[in-house]
């Protein structure tokens, strides 16, 4: 392996650590502090808790950022070449795409924006290849989510 492949291994390997390790606390957080102050407990005890899909939505968070961590635990404390230039134009483009993403919600209803957010947020990611199909699945987990929505939970969304 050059020292190339290796220094940015080196750089993606702690990223995914820190990643794992921003959204463990986070999701923490969530637990600990924001949802016990947010959401109220039901009245009556035979009620599903309005807690529980956030509570369970936390866990998962918290389990995969864990699990992200271990798994990438020995790039943790390496030194990496810093290419912050890079790192400030990327989360630029990020807090762009979550404008848009807002700015769509409000103006185009969920499905197109979250297909469209979907499609957009791969692309900031690196996918390069099968387009077709990541505009695919984008719309499909969009209309997905819209119809489960609908039909579970009764809950009609914008």
């Amino acid at each position: 392996m050059s020292n190339a492949a290796r220094s940015h291994r080196d750089a993606s390997g702690r990223l995914d650590f820190l990643i794992g390790l921003i959204a463990l606390v986070a999701a923490c957080l969530a637990l600990v502090w924001v949802i016990p102050a947010q959401v109220e407990m039901p009245a009556r005890t035979d009620q599903l808790s309005p807690r529980f899909f956030p509570t369970l939505s936390a866990i998962v968070i918290a389990v995969f950022g864990a699990a992200i961590m271990v798994r990438n635990w020995h790039w943790a404390l390496r030194r990496v070449p810093n290419d912050g230039l890079r790192m400030v134009v990327e989360t630029l483009a990020w807090a762009a795409w979550a404008t848009v993403t807002m700015l769509l919600l409000i103006h185009v209803g969920f499905v197109v924006a979250s297909s469209l957010s979907c499609f957009g947020a791969m692309l900031l990611a690196g996918q390069r290849r099968h387009l077709i199909l990541c505009a695919l699945g984008s719309v499909g987990l969009a209309y997905g989510l819209d119809l489960l929505a609908w039909h579970a939970f009764y809950i009609q969304l914008p």
